[in-house]
């Protein structure tokens, strides 16, 4: 497929790619489409290399060995009903558990540039439920901050009121018709979560306080 040459001024590079690194690290941002998803599974090599393969039960919706695998080594301690055998089990299965990367094409307000902003399952949810709440999630503006709280407060998102949000510059205008047009799957693997509906398993324990 294509990929658009937006021309100097909005070229694409790997700085592009945005992911918050640290405690307190924060991203005021306008969402311009659709993410992607894409999984991958780790495997560490015996040198302390990792072997990195794609998950193609999230990326392309097909059968994936790694996570039958790792479903497979849950569902025999879940049916004994045993927390000590179930907890034993993750342990033994997290080797082929799929790790899961949320990609945003967006415009960080701050800068004024498009990005790619590489998060987590959590935070999709949190802009999904401003969605499900009937808010236009590509007419306002989010700050996502990493909390470094346990569980799925390790990122916090907020929505921006209306009545605080600038309105967008001359540049960032540009960049939202150059994005119409571009074709990001060139840039960012997996597939596209058009309409929520990427096969994320409740079972997969998806987890933000993992770095990645």
């Amino acid at each position: 497929m294509p990929m658009v040459q937006f021309g100097e001024k909005l070229s694409f590079s790997q700085k592009k790619f945005f992911k918050l690194e640290g405690k307190g690290d924060k991203l005021r941002f306008r969402i311009l489409g659709a993410p992607f998803i894409e999984g991958k599974h780790f495997f560490e090599n015996p040198d302390g290399t990792w072997d990195i393969q794609p998950c193609l039960r999230i990326n392309e919706k097909k059968q994936c060995e790694h996570c039958e695998k790792f479903f497979s080594i849950l569902a025999k301690a879940k049916k004994t009903g045993d927390k000590t055998l179930i907890e034993q089990a993750k342990k033994e299965a997290q080797p082929w558990q799929a790790r899961i990367f949320v990609y945003y094409p967006i415009i960080d307000r701050l800068e004024a540039e498009f990005k790619i902003f590489q998060t987590t399952v959590g935070v999709r949810t949190k802009i999904e439920a401003e969605h499900d709440m009937g808010n236009n999630v590509l007419k306002s503006d989010f700050i996502v901050m990493r909390t470094e709280q346990p569980g799925a407060s390790y990122y916090s998102l907020s929505k921006v009121d209306s009545a605080d949000s600038t309105p967008l510059l001359l540049g960032e205008e540009e960049i939202i018709e150059a994005y119409k047009t571009m074709d990001l799957s060139e840039l960012v693997g997996g597939s596209k979560d058009e309409d929520g509906g990427v096969a994320i398993d409740a079972n997969s324990e998806v987890r933000d306080d993992i770095d990645f």
